[in-house]
Formats: C-alpha cells, sequence, structure tokens
C-alpha cells in the first residue's frame, strides 16, 4: 500500500530523496498490477462467465475461482491453480510483512506519545521496536483464530471491519493532507520549500475523501441484495460510529482541542538543512556485493 511510504519515511536515510521515488514507483505499480490487470480480465472474461460462480444444485455451497486463474485456463495453460497458488502465498507473505511493519512501528509511536502503554515503546540495541512487533504478531494471531469460531462467521465480520478501517485511515489521511497544505500556506511558508508536492493537490485528497465515502456506503450493497444480512451490514458500517465515539471519547478524556492552522506544530522532527547532493554525499555507502546481498535484493524485489 501507498501509505506505507509514510511509515518508512521516519526511518528513511534519504527521506527528500527516495521517498519521492518511492511514491511515484507505487502510482506505476498499482496502475500495472491492479488497474491493467482488472482491464485485461474484463476484455477476456464475460460478466456472466459461469466459471466465476459454480452453483451446486444438490447444496447451498458455491465455489468461487478466482478471474486470474479464469484467464490463465482460457489461454490454454493447464497449470493456473497451481501458478496462482503460488502468486497467492508470495503476495500474503509481503502483504504480512507490510502489515506487521506498518502496525508495529504505529504501535510503537503510539507508546511513544503515550497514547499506548510505555512498555511497547521499547527497542532493542538496534532500534527494532521488539515489543510491539511481538504484540502485533500476537493479536494477529489471534484474530486469525477466528477463523475457526461459529463456521468462519467471526472472520468475516472482522475482516469487514478491518476494510472499513482502512478507508477511514485514508480519509483521515486526505484531511490530514488538506490542513497540511493549508496550515503550510497560512504560516508563511512557501510551496518551494517542500521537498515533494502533491501533484494533483487539492483536487486529488478531495476525490479520494469523495471516492471513500462512495465505496464505505457502497461496500454494504451486498447486505440488502438477498434480504438483509445482518453480518454483512454491521461489519461495514460498525467502524463508523465506533471510530466518532474514540475521537470524540479522546478529546473529551484529555480536554483537547482541534489545533488550529496558526499554531500547528510544522517543524518538530523535520529533517533540512541539507541539499538532496550533500545528503548523498554524507550518507555514501559502498554497494555491498557477493551471494547474500544479492539475494536479499532479489527477495526484496520480489516481496515489494
Amino acid at each position: 500500500g501507498s501509505e506505507l511510504v509514510g511509515v518508512v519515511a521516519a526511518e528513511s536515510q534519504r527521506p527528500a530523496k527516495l521517498i519521492p521515488r518511492a511514491t511515484r514507483q507505487i502510482v506505476f505499480r498499482l496502475a500495472i498490477f491492479f488497474v491493467l490487470s482488472v482491464f485485461i480480465m474484463g476484455l477476456i472474461i464475460p460478466y456472466d462467465d459461469p466459471q466465476l460462480i459454480n452453483m451446486d444444485s444438490n447444496s447451498n455451497d458455491s465455489g468461487v475461482i478466482s478471474p486470474f486463474t479464469i484467464v490463465f485456463l482460457k489461454a490454454g495453460i493447464a497449470p493456473a491453480a497451481h501458478i496462482m497458488n503460488v502468486v497467492m502465498v508470495t503476495s500474503s507473505i509481503s502483504a504480512c510483512s507490510s502489515g506487521l511493519y506498518a502496525a508495529c512501528r504505529t504501535v510503537h509511536v503510539m507508546a511513544m506519545q503515550g497514547h499506548a502503554p510505555k512498555i511497547l515503546g521499547r527497542t532493542t540495541r538496534r532500534g527494532v521496536p521488539l515489543h510491539a512487533l511481538l504484540f502485533c504478531a500476537l493479536v494477529t494471531l489471534g484474530l486469525w483464530a477466528f477463523n475457526f469460531v461459529g463456521q468462519g462467521i467471526v472472520f468475516v465480520f472482522l475482516t469487514g471491519v478491518s476494510g472499513v478501517a482502512g478507508y477511514l485511515a485514508w480519509a483521515s489521511i486526505c484531511v490530514v493532507h488538506i490542513r497540511f497544505r493549508m496550515a503550510w500556506r497560512r504560516q508563511g511558508h512557501r510551496l518551494d520549500e517542500l521537498r515533494y508536492r502533491a501533484p494533483l493537490y487539492p483536487f486529488g485528497p478531495v476525490f479520494c475523501f469523495v471516492l471513500i465515502c462512495v465505496v464505505i456506503f457502497g461496500q454494504a450493497y451486498p447486505s440488502f441484495q438477498n434480504g438483509f444480512d445482518k453480518i454483512t451490514f454491521f461489519s461495514s458500517f460498525l467502524e463508523l460510529p465506533l471510530f466518532a465515539l474514540l475521537w470524540v471519547g479522546w478529546k473529551w478524556w484529555k480536554k483537547t482541542r482541534v489545533v488550529s492552522l496558526a499554531s500547528m506544530d510544522l517543524d518538530s522532527g523535520a529533517r533540512g538543512g541539507l541539499t538532496l547532493e550533500e545528503e548523498d554525499e554524507v550518507l555514501a555507502e559502498p554497494r555491498r556485493r557477493g551471494f547474500k546481498a544479492t539475494a536479499l535484493r532479489v527477495v526484496a524485489g520480489i516481496l515489494g
């Protein structure tokens, strides 16, 4: 996910150079691996293809075949299912690793800011937030165990809730981006002081916020297709009042207010003072060679 770029920015040695490059690369990756692949599948597979959903007339069970697998089958590639299994395994490993990385770093920062238990803010001598990592791994394992509770209904509910949480996170990013740019201008800063500027501002974050609202409410549409499905409905909308309750509750409990644009802190924690050339010169490191370094670069490239 492109939101991970913001998480890794704090640990990047050359944020002014690498963060904009990573942002641009992610846009092309999303366009190629998601938009282009879906476009190709739409050209090849009819919307009423019987292989998309196979209904067994003798039971109520349904087996769903991946559209990617159908594309391979139509191309005459017999071991399509095995190919997709390999793809799913590698993509799952990538998603799990990036998810754990983002989660443990977020929990670590929350602990440092007093929003989580202090023990989760401890790190090893190499700076690894081991306590936060173990905590997130145990929570993930516990949530996965719900797949075996209630015939998977609890797991489906949690999956829907986590999906809406992702949308709310992106909506928050849009709001923060807009308020940051407004505060930047209000406090007399120039846009050329920013190392990276979003090319579609202000249309981009506004359009993204509106689209997120549409997707959140559209996600609940299946709950009304064949009668009323409580699980789908509440997993789609429960997160909204919970998010509002936590936000308002925190403001009430801590007696805090929304920070005004004029008083917003735009300087603490910022890295500055070096040009891109000076940054490269100071942080220049010889390229590691050998089998181990090459293997690590190949694995990192495959897993994203």
